[in-house]
Formats: C-alpha cells, sequence, structure tokens
C-alpha cells in the first residue's frame, strides 16, 4: 500500500488522471484482469484469481511516454519500476554509432560477483547494428544500421575478454573506404541523389546485423535479408559471405519466373537465409531455412534444412506459403513440425523501383486479413516417425486479425501445459500444436514502418532521432497459440501471467525447445500497464500457473535480448527448465548523457534477486538484437 502511495503522489504531481479507460480487449483475450498495485521486486504473482476489467496505469499517463527530463527525481524512484517511467533522452542513445571497436580483459573493479561455474571456458556471442551514419550523413532508419558482433569470453570467476568488431561484408569495406553511401539498405538508407541515382537498383546491402548461429565449428553473422557472413570464432574477423555449400542461390532474392540464366543476369532469383535458425535438443540438429519471394506466384518458397554437428544434412523440405509476399521473421520447431506465423503484409514494389524507397519501406499492413498459420511436417521426425513415413501433410490455418507476430518463444507438439498437466492423451498430442509468441496487441492499416519513423518533439536534446518513439509502436506481449492440425482451428490469447505486460525476445532453456514440459519462458520486459515503451528489466513467465517474476534494472537501464545457459543438472528431465542462467547486456545512463553498457548474469530460478554477476564495459554498446552461447 505504501508503494502505491508513493506512486498515486507521484502521478498526481505529474498532474496524471487517477483512472483511465480501459483500452480496447486484445482479440482471443480469454479472461479479463485487473490493474494491481506494484510488488516487491522478486514476488511471484498468480493473475488466475483476478477478473475484472482492466484500466492500465502508469505514472504520468496523458503525458508522452519518454517526456521525463533526463534530470527529474522520478527516474531515481523504485517504486515508479514497472509503470514505463523513462527518459527519452536516454533512450536516444540506443541507436547511436559505436565509438570503435575493442579488445580488452574486464577483470577487477569491472567484474561484480562470480561468473557461474558453467559460463566458464564458454563463449557469447551477440550481434547487432553499430554504425547509423557515413561521411556524416545519418541511415535512415535504425535497422539499417552496419553489423557489430561482440564476444565475451569467460576465463574464470572474475575474469572475462571483451571483444568487439564490424562485420566487414564487401558492401561495407567499399563504404568505409569511401566514406559515403554506396549502396541501398532495406529499410531506406540510399546513396545521394535521390530516385535517379537508386532507380533500377535491385542489389540491397547485406547488413549482417541481427543474430548470430554458431555451429559446427562455424561462425555466421546472420540478417534475413542476405546469405551468412562467415566469422573468425576467435578474432571475429570478416571472412566472407557463404551459399551454405550451394544452397543459396546469389542476387536479390526475388523471382520473376525468368529462367535461372536471364534472372542471374539481373541480378535477382537469389536466396536468403533465415536470422532465426533454432537447435532442436530432441536430434541434436540445427534447423534454419533459405526463401526466395516468387512475384508471379505471389509466394514465398522456402527450403527447410536439418544439419547434424558436423553439417551434414539430415533433412531437406520444400514448401511454399502461397499468399506470402514477406517471409516471417521467426519461426518455431516441435518434435513434429515446423511452425510459422505469416503475418499480414502486402509488397507495393513500385516505389522501391523508382528508387523513392527502401523495400522495407514498401510494406503495406493489411489488419483486415488474418494471419496464416503454417504447420510444415518434418521429415523424418515426429510422432509418427516423420512425413516421409507417414504422409502426414501440412497445415495452413487461418488466426486473427490485426494482429503481427515477430519473435516465436518457442512451439511444442499437443495442447498447453496449462490444460490437463503433464499428461494428455496421445491423441491430443497428435492433434494439437501450441506456440507462444511475441507480437503487437494491434496491427494499424498503412506503411507497416510508419510507426517507426524518426523521433522528434521533445522538450530536451537527443543523441539522435533513429532511436524510435514508442509512443508510436503498438504494445508487444506474449500471445499463446493453439493450433488443430485435423481441423485447421485456430485460437490465440494472451500467455498466462502476460495480459498487462509489454514484453519481447522471449527464450526458453535451450534443452526444452520444442517440448510441452516446458513452463518458463524468458524475456526482456518494458513494464506491466499495457501500453508500449523500452525494456527495462526481465521477466520469467510462468505458463502453466501464470506466476511471474520479475528483475527491474531501473528506469534509466536499458535491457536487451535474454541468451539462456542451462545449469548443471538441466537434461531435458521435466520440471528442470528454470535451472539456467540468464545472461543480458544493459545499457545505464545518468544525467551526463551517454550510457554505459555491461553484461549482467541472472538465476532463472530466482530471476528477482537480480545479477550474481556483471560484466562492466568502458562505454556504451548500441542496443543490439540477438545472440547464441557456446559452451565450452
Amino acid at each position: 500500500m505504501a508503494t502505491m502511495t508513493a506512486a498515486r503522489a507521484a502521478a498526481r504531481a505529474l498532474g496524471a488522471k487517477t483512472e483511465i479507460p480501459a483500452p480496447r480487449r486484445p482479440t482471443g483475450l480469454s479472461r479479463a484482469v485487473r490493474a494491481r498495485p506494484r510488488r516487491a521486486l522478486a514476488e511471484e504473482r498468480d493473475v488466475s484469481k483476478f477478473s475484472s476489467p482492466g484500466r492500465p496505469r502508469t505514472l504520468g499517463w496523458g503525458r508522452k511516454r519518454g517526456s521525463v527530463g533526463p534530470d527529474e527525481d522520478l527516474l531515481a524512484d523504485p517504486d515508479t519500476h514497472g509503470y514505463c517511467v523513462y527518459s527519452h533522452a536516454d533512450w536516444s542513445y540506443a541507436y547511436k554509432s559505436v565509438a570503435g571497436e575493442f579488445d580488452s580483459i574486464r577483470d577487477g573493479g569491472n567484474v561484480e560477483g562470480s561468473i557461474p561455474d558453467e559460463l566458464i571456458g564458454g563463449v557469447l556471442y551477440r550481434n547487432g547494428p553499430g554504425l547509423f551514419e557515413r561521411g556524416g550523413r545519418e541511415y535512415n532508419h535504425m535497422l539499417d544500421g552496419d553489423g557489430y558482433v561482440l564476444r565475451f569470453e569467460f576465463s574464470d570467476a572474475k575474469t572475462a575478454r571483451f571483444a568487439s568488431r564490424f562485420v566487414r561484408t564487401k558492401e561495407f569495406r567499399a563504404e568505409e573506404k569511401a566514406d559515403d553511401v554506396l549502396y541501398r539498405g532495406t529499410f531506406g538508407t540510399m546513396r545521394a541523389g535521390g530516385p535517379l541515382r537508386n532507380a533500377l537498383d535491385l542489389h540491397q546491402k547485406n547488413l549482417a546485423n541481427t543474430n548470430i548461429l554458431a555451429w559446427g565449428g562455424k561462425v555466421y553473422a546472420l540478417y534475413e535479408a542476405g546469405r551468412p557472413v562467415e566469422l573468425d570464432p576467435k578474432t571475429l574477423e570478416t571472412v566472407g559471405e557463404v551459399d551454405l555449400n550451394g544452397r543459396l542461390s546469389g542476387g536479390m532474392f526475388v523471382s520473376v519466373g525468368a529462367p535461372s540464366g536471364v534472372e542471374s543476369a539481373l541480378g535477382i532469383g537469389g536466396k536468403a537465409f533465415t536470422a532465426h535458425p533454432h537447435v532442436d535438443p530432441n536430434t541434436g540438429r540445427v534447423v534454419g531455412w533459405g526463401w526466395t519471394s516468387a512475384v508471379a506466384k505471389r509466394s514465398v518458397e522456402a527450403t527447410f534444412w536439418e544439419w547434424d554437428e558436423n553439417w551434414g544434412e539430415a533433412a531437406s523440405t520444400e514448401y511454399s506459403m502461397s499468399g506470402c509476399e514477406a517471409a516471417p521473421h521467426d519461426f518455431a520447431v516441435t518434435e513434429s513440425w515446423y511452425v510459422m506465423i505469416q503475418n499480414c503484409l502486402r509488397v507495393d514494389p513500385l516505389l522501391y523501383l523508382t528508387g523513392v524507397k527502401g523495400a522495407g519501406e514498401c510494406l503495406v499492413s493489411q489488419p483486415e486479413d488474418p494471419v496464416t498459420v503454417h504447420l510444415i511436417p518434418r521429415r523424418d521426425a515426429g510422432f509418427d516417425g516423420g512425413a516421409d513415413k507417414s504422409g502426414r501433410a501440412a497445415v495452413a490455418a487461418a488466426g486473427p486479425r490485426e494482429s503481427f507476430e515477430i519473435h516465436v518463444a518457442f512451439a511444442h507438439d499437443g495442447p498447453p501445459l496449462a490444460e490437463g498437466g503433464r499428461d494428455v492423451s496421445e491423441s491430443d498430442m497428435r492433434e494439437w500444436v501450441t506456440a507462444y509468441t511475441a507480437g503487437w496487441d494491434k496491427l494499424e492499416p498503412g506503411s507497416f514502418l510508419g510507426e517507426w519513423s524518426a523521433s522528434a518533439g521533445w522538450d530536451f536534446d537527443i543523441a539522435t532521432s533513429l532511436s524510435p518513439d514508442f509512443n508510436n509502436i503498438p504494445r508487444t506481449l506474449l500471445w499463446r497459440y493453439r493450433i488443430n492440425a485435423r481441423t485447421g482451428t485456430v485460437f490465440r490469447e494472451p500467455a498466462p501471467g502476460c495480459e498487462d505486460l509489454c514484453v519481447d525476445h522471449p527464450h526458453v532453456n535451450p534443452m526444452f525447445e520444442g517440448r510441452r514440459e516446458c513452463r518458463y519462458v524468458y524475456a526482456s520486459i518494458s513494464n506491466e500497464v499495457r501500453c508500449s515503451g523500452p525494456p527495462l528489466g526481465y521477466v520469467r513467465i510462468d505458463v502453466a500457473t501464470g506466476k511471474t517474476q520479475r528483475w527491474w534494472a531501473g528506469n534509466r537501464t536499458f535491457c536487451e535480448e535474454v541468451v539462456l545457459v542451462p545449469k548443471k543438472g538441466s537434461d531435458g528431465a521435466p520440471g528442470t527448465d528454470d535451472r539456467c542462467w540468464v545472461l543480458g547486456m544493459c545499457s545505464a545512463h545518468d544525467a551526463e548523457g551517454a550510457g554505459r553498457s555491461s553484461l549482467v548474469v541472472l538465476d532463472g530460478e530466482d530471476l528477482g534477486k537480480g545479477p550474481v554477476a556483471r560484466v562492466w564495459l568502458d562505454n556504451q554498446i548500441p542496443h543490439g538484437l540477438h545472440g547464441m552461447f557456446v559452451p565450452a
């Protein structure tokens, strides 16, 4: 009660209203909840007992989110955690170009706590955009930033070596030499000179800025609109773009149906590779997919591959996503299926061809159409021994409207763990598929990237306008999909415990990918008041009970995606999936401006107690995207 009293007093000081009309309820919401008072940081919450309509509350509601000045005391008040209190002055540094490349030993006062044994000898890789300008000209969009890879090698409980390098593709090297933008970016960055200098140039720069795949002794920087770029695992030096032994043809990943020789001469007909491959613990394989947009057929032509630990191809499957113009960003692997959710986006190519816009800017949202859930059978795995043996067919089922799904936490065969516990019938395991995804609460019509336009209109100085304004971006929450593979029926509702949360980048213990026994999802969290904002902490969600644990980093510290590392004893046995370490990059700010980054390590069994170890860097690293841990 004291916490709420302090929060309400602060809200009154900001001129906030105390009663806010409830927002439109998301499609498929299975039960109503009401706003709850803030709890202690480590406390678990059981949302099942709440049943009255929800009312969002946030400090300064009615003010533009992020408008708290960088010198206001409110930012230092822990009673405001979870209320989406932050300053855009701090957040604006998220996509400011990094100061350079680094290589240093972090020890002594740069390491707080003790690095856990399971990390010793291992390496954490992370990737994200790091450079946002050339020749004094800022890029058009943060996601056009050049790839910048981090490497943490853990030597002992008090020592880590940190290194960072740009992914030096051939385009990066050419632009570095010229100190100018020479290539078109996906999201609107172009050569100076307007349409006359960009029209009919279909080549897109491979930004290599999204994820890392470390597998079979190889390390690749990934970008979903390009081919993998190989890096030296120890030095991070760029080896070069690869075609995965001939599987990924070169050229823009668009086909007009012409002969391959003609398309090759035109610089099209290529195949891009996903930025989100998944390691399947059930088979010990890595699963990825390549894709081409077939314009004439209005489809995305995909090929799924499964590789063993020596990069031997174990299985491949071709699949056509009819009516799909923009490839899904992420997917999931169950014991029996590849699970993909196709968003409702149309491509208007004319402005791209004429050099007016980037390819990503030509995406048009179609919220009036339902998303499509694709279940693609695995050839040699599953409840029936695989599609080659059983003849099991793919399923394409219509889902909810006004939806946009981004990142998939995991999926599994069978109904949710919350329904029936661990013991369910064999027929239910065959008939149902469950998926947990992070997606927007509502997709609006119009230009898809309109919400991510330049940020402006603040009462204080900002580092760059590229860092997005969350007042223009829908809230992201964790959704639960239930798909009936026999009838094609799709149900979607917020995952238990997530009705009020704004979260993204969800993950599970790698030993439990694709398994129904998995009950804990870990993610970055912005707030618990049903609005959009930057990530300010981490959350553990129990998808069986709806209970959550939260750790708030503070109103001036922004948190990136988690990477989970199994502890000893987390061998895939039911009930052990919380036995993991949660690794995340954070950037802490103060009134002086630019922040300082660190790597935090939290305990997956008790997330709320805060970091057990923290490795401090000397400067701020731009807000990254995804990564991967390689054990010793």
